[in-house]
């Protein structure tokens, strides 16, 4: 049995050839997703860096903006590999590559391996939660998103506006209670499979790509239709102040550090107000 490992990465590069080295020695097979953003170039020369280790795999990229539905994409094809190039994976570990273990990595695998039918992944229902803000909570899976928060702030709240004054409210598939949490999550390999090759997946998807943040919903949400066993938490530790802005670690945490928690968030992008947040 073993865990494998599905890296996000999106820049610092160099911070990520050490990750996957990490997770390599320790074992873990990894599958890496390199944010189409990066130059081609750049990316051959990182893919040439890792050729000397055999349990390393590239998938398909794609471009990865903040709350859009590529960073969805990403982590379905990098997933999707892993389970086909890895028969012995168990649990599939989402991370990025600015995502550093603070424990043992062994104390992770046998920790998983005590536990070989539990997903761990966030997936509270919005009335469940209190750190949503911004307003956009329920209406994250009723409203349509066609604009960028990051690049069309103006026109993104017009079209919000817009939807609200005119009381459009989308369906929701049947079957599907929405959920939300942390992108960061543990599934098993059953979970995920059944995610990934769900006859109505391509329903879902079509629902989920027009969804606010997809990334903290589309897993979240289907997972509870799948599994038999949810520890509704991270096992990646990552704390946000009161404006959504997530902290930025250094070694000096892992000296407080207890308990199952496998990686550090130690660097992030700017998360949004609107978004959720960890306190």
């Amino acid at each position: 049995m073993s865990v494998g490992i599905v890296m996000l990465v999106h820049t610092a590069l160099n911070r990520a050839e050490q990750v996957a080295r990490h997770w390599h020695a320790a074992g873990c097979p990894v599958v890496m997703h390199i944010d189409k953003i990066v130059p081609r170039d750049t990316y051959n020369s990182f893919v040439r860096r890792l050729s000397d280790l055999d349990n390393v795999r590239f998938s398909r990229r794609h471009r990865c903006e903040w709350g859009t539905w590529g960073l969805v994409a990403a982590t379905q094809d990098a997933s999707e590999l892993m389970i086909a190039s890895f028969e012995d994976v168990r649990h599939v570990y989402l991370a990025s590559g600015s995502c550093l273990p603070l424990r043992p990595v062994a104390e992770l695998i046998d920790y998983l391996a005590a536990r070989p039918r539990t997903d761990f992944i966030e997936s509270p229902t919005t009335a469940d939660v209190p750190w949503t803000v911004g307003g956009l909570d329920h209406e994250r899976f009723t409203l349509r998103f066609p604009f960028s928060w990051k690049r069309n702030r103006f026109l993104f709240d017009r079209a919000v506006a817009f939807q609200r004054a005119i009381r459009y409210r989308r369906k929701i598939p049947n079957g599907i209670t929405p959920h939300m949490g942390s992108q960061w999550w543990c599934l098993t390999r059953q979970t995920l499979s059944a995610i990934l090759q769900d006859p109505d997946r391509p329903v879902y998807d079509a629902y989920f790509r027009h969804v606010w943040i997809p990334d903290e919903s589309y897993f979240q949400s289907l997972a509870r239709l799948y599994s038999t066993n949810i520890e509704s938490r991270s096992l990646t530790l990552s704390k946000f102040d009161f404006q959504g802005k997530p902290h930025i670690f250094t070694t000096t945490i892992c000296s407080f550090c207890a308990g199952p928690i496998a990686l550090s968030r130690a660097r992030s992008g700017h998360k949004p107000k609107s978004s959720t947040k960890r306190s």
